[in-house]
């Protein structure tokens, strides 16, 4: 018969972490009860220095204001005039110097004429405090640092029921410090700021009265103090200086809550207190590690057994992870015994989990070739996948070395694919990507690979050709298999393909960089139009990479400010009247010089750098219309073009009123160049916006008309006053009669919608004298002048402009 009883091991171990943990808390409970008590201690002194200096003040102040009343109350008679009291003042001033500790009297009329006076000179202090008397008939007393520290006192003295006179004096602070001295026990110093703009202690100056002996120790003392103690932590926290083998407690108090300029400083030897505070804590600390050393030998000693029992265990349980099942079974027999504990049923435990370990492996080893497979192919089209892809590359490429020939990759996409998805539903898409599997899989030959490498993505991997023409015969005959529409449910649809070639002729190639060859040579004739085979080379590459670095590059020019408008006047043809600018962008990269905007435009099209730019270009148009109206070019527009990006952007609009806000009313002198790709992105939301901005001023006009989509009964809706006609139509009009037409009824149809005309490209006079005949008001081009950089803009226009004409022209 076996019995079952539970051994304390557990409850013992909780109870050995629990005393450690109790110990280590109660340790550090006293610990911060001692540090709280040194610091309440230093509080306690503060507090009591303080209490203390103003009693004294205030007694010592009330005796000298009772003295100097007494002396003309009870040494003199009612109804003495104000010279008797000078005259008694002047009697008694030795005794006051001798016995009352006074220095300096004055003795002032009620009017405040100077009956009497002990210095030469009255300070402008004393007046001041004169003054205050007079206005309050109190006693007023104050502590000043000059040369040395003094207190004075000024008293109003009644000399009958309708004369008074004011007696002021001074008196050395010796007596407050020796009273202060022994009502707090502390070393005493007088300090007075130094008027620095740093408010720290070591600005602080010793004043007088102090006794020779004692100011190189207070010297020696004040030195030890941080230089960067704050004096607003040292009035209200003091500080505590260790030097030697003893600790002092420096508090300061101010003089006068009024002025702060001048402090007492109180030094208490906290030494002895300091070494009992260590005592304590040294105390504590051993008396916590000696309990932490017994708890956990006791620890130790009672878990002995069981550890030994427990890393045997341990150390078999790596066996099961190896899956040597047998080992471990053989390590873990034991005979049964009569008393069993927690280890045995962990034991039992391991065991019951090692035969279930051992069914799980048979099972998942039965389960791994359907998982691969599952892994390896599409589960839409049955093709396989990219692992797959990948895995026959692996294994195709080193039979290069022993087979003639070269491997090739195409990357197919079909373009458009998207539109079938959002027009008729991903269900329908799914079933497209079926049939176009299908078609595909039809056009492959012995040998070949295809997969689904993801999306409207297929990859086809031919068995090795002897030259480069048969594999884009191959490349054809797939696209020609597409001109014709696929029928999915009934429905036809007529898409093609780009085709991404990359050819391996060494068994050395990497899967991956072909892959990826293939995937920049699709992209590379989706950029050619699509629907056409293309063959990688290096070109292609440094093009991306120097697409990537230009992207980067861009970006960096946004934070460096390294963008700048370059203007194109635009003039009133009739007249040579200087009627405007276009803003033209220009990007001086710091290194490789003028960008040309084609190269660098199309990387900001549809990213956040476009938006970017376009409002830092609408402030810097804002910014040089500020500057032309100073040098007295009122009437001139600036022309800035508004990107599609910034239209279909909500921020547009209170962005222009911050502007207007900023820099005054100059809307109407803002004109935005709209494209016609622009308009038709949206066009119920341009038409809206446009409103919104002609209410506050703006202007439009449409670039490029002629060349986009612009329909004429939107037009009409557009709150447009300029339409700007190529330049492409400008150059040819006097050689080419089409253009000639094209150019004569845009300008007629144009007036006929009440709008202006400007003309871009005006290249020679003759081009603008035809513009002339044809009622054109505007032109703008190289005959009249090129683009002007913003930095030689300002002084170009001093030489150029005379009277609001744009000079050199000539007569039409």
């Amino acid at each position: 018969m076996r019995f079952f009883i539970s051994l304390p091991w557990k409850i013992l171990g909780l109870l050995a972490i629990g005393l450690v943990l109790g110990s280590t808390l109660l340790t550090y409970s006293w610990l911060e009860k001692l540090d709280e008590d040194f610091a309440k201690q230093q509080e306690y002194l503060l507090n009591k220095d303080g209490q203390q200096y103003h009693l004294i003040t205030d007694m010592l102040l009330n005796r000298m204001e009772t003295r100097l009343e007494s002396l003309v109350r009870f040494r003199s008679l009612d109804g003495h005039s104000k010279e008797q009291v000078a005259k008694l003042v002047e009697e008694e001033i030795e005794h006051l110097q001798m016995n009352w500790q006074v220095g300096d009297l004055w003795l002032f009329r009620q009017s405040g004429q100077l009956l009497y006076s002990t210095t030469p000179k009255v300070p402008g202090h004393i007046l001041r405090d004169r003054q205050k008397v007079a206005d309050t008939q109190m006693s007023v007393a104050n502590i000043r640092c000059d040369r040395q520290c003094e207190l004075y006192v000024s008293v109003p003295i009644l000399l009958d029921q309708q004369a008074w006179a004011v007696l002021s004096s001074s008196g050395s602070l010796l007596e407050t410090l020796a009273y202060l001295n022994q009502a707090t026990g502390a070393d005493l110093a007088l300090l007075k700021d130094s008027g620095s703009t740093e408010k720290v202690f070591r600005n602080l100056q010793l004043q007088e009265p102090l006794a020779p002996s004692k100011r190189t120790k207070l010297q020696y003392i004040l030195s030890q103090v941080p230089e960067t103690l704050p004096l607003d932590d040292m009035l209200s926290n003091g500080v505590r200086l260790t030097l030697e083998d003893s600790m002092l407690l420096l508090n300061l108090l101010p003089l006068q809550e009024e002025q702060q300029d001048a402090y007492l400083l109180l030094m208490h030897d906290i030494t002895e207190f300091s070494r009992a505070h260590k005592a304590y804590q040294q105390r504590a600390l051993w008396i916590a590690a000696l309990v932490f050393v017994l708890l956990l030998g006791l620890f130790f000693a009672l878990t002995r057994s069981f550890r030994r029992r427990l890393v045997s265990l341990a150390g078999s349980l790596p066996l099961l992870a190896q899956k040597r099942y047998r080992e471990f079974h053989a390590t873990q027999s034991r005979q049964p015994r009569m008393i069993s504990d927690e280890l045995e049923v962990l034991q039992e435990s391991a065991l019951s989990l090692s035969a279930e370990l051992e069914r799980l492996d048979k099972q998942v080893e039965s389960y791994t070739t359907e998982l691969e497979n599952i892994a390896m192919y599409d589960k839409l089209t049955g093709l396989p996948s990219r692992n797959k892809l990948t895995f026959y590359l692996t294994e195709a490429l080193p039979k290069l070395a022993e087979q003639s020939g070269i491997l090739s990759v195409l990357f197919l996409d079909f373009d458009n694919f998207r539109k079938i998805n959002d027009s008729h539903g991903h269900s329908l898409g799914d079933d497209f990507l079926i049939c176009v599997a299908q078609e595909l899989t039809r056009c492959l030959e012995p040998g070949d690979f295809l997969c689904r490498f993801g999306g409207d993505e297929f990859i086809l991997v031919l068995a090795p050709r002897q030259d480069e023409r048969q594999i884009l015969k191959m490349a054809e005959a797939i696209q020609r298999r597409f001109c014709h529409p696929v029928l999915v449910r009934n429905l036809s649809f007529h898409v093609s393909v780009s085709i991404g070639i990359a050819v391996a002729h060494e068994p050395d190639a990497v899967p991956e960089e072909l892959i990826r060859q293939a995937d920049m040579a699709m992209y590379h004739a989706k950029d050619q139009g699509g629907n056409r085979p293309c063959l990688y080379n290096e070109q292609m590459y440094r093009a991306l990479t120097r697409r990537t670095q230009l992207e980067e590059e861009v970006r960096d020019a946004l934070n460096y400010d390294e963008f700048s408008f370059a203007l194109q006047p635009q003039i009133e043809i009739l007249s040579g009247r200087l009627v405007g600018f276009e803003a033209l962008l220009r990007w001086i990269h710091p290194k490789k010089g003028f960008v040309p905007p084609d190269e660098f435009i199309p990387l900001l099209e549809h990213t956040e750098s476009m938006l970017r730019i376009g409002y830092w270009g609408i402030r810097r148009a804002f910014e040089i219309l500020q500057r032309l109206r100073e040098i007295g070019l009122v009437d001139c527009k600036i022309a800035v073009n508004l990107s599609a990006e910034q239209m279909l952007d909500s921020r547009l609009a209170p962005y222009l009123s911050e502007l207007l806000e900023e820099f005054g009313p100059y809307a109407q002198w803002i004109e935005f160049e709209l494209t016609e790709r622009t308009l038709v992105m949206d066009i119920d939301h341009c038409l809206r916006l446009m409103h919104s901005l002609r209410e506050l001023g703006f202007s439009f006009s449409i670039d490029d008309f002629g060349t986009g989509y612009s329909s004429l009964s939107y037009l009409k809706k557009m709150p447009v006053e300029v339409i700007k006609i190529d330049r492409s139509f400008v150059a040819g009009m006097l050689d080419n009669h089409a253009d000639y037409q094209i150019v004569s009824s845009t300008i007629a149809m144009v007036h006929n919608l009440g709008m202006r005309v400007v003309a871009e490209g005006v290249e020679n006079k003759e081009q603008l004298r035809c513009l002339n005949e044809l009622d054109c008001e505007i032109g703008q081009g190289y005959h009249i002048s090129r683009p002007i950089m913003e930095s030689d803009l300002f002084q170009m226009l001093s030489s150029k402009v005379q009277n609001g004409i744009w000079k050199g022209l000539g007569h039409l």
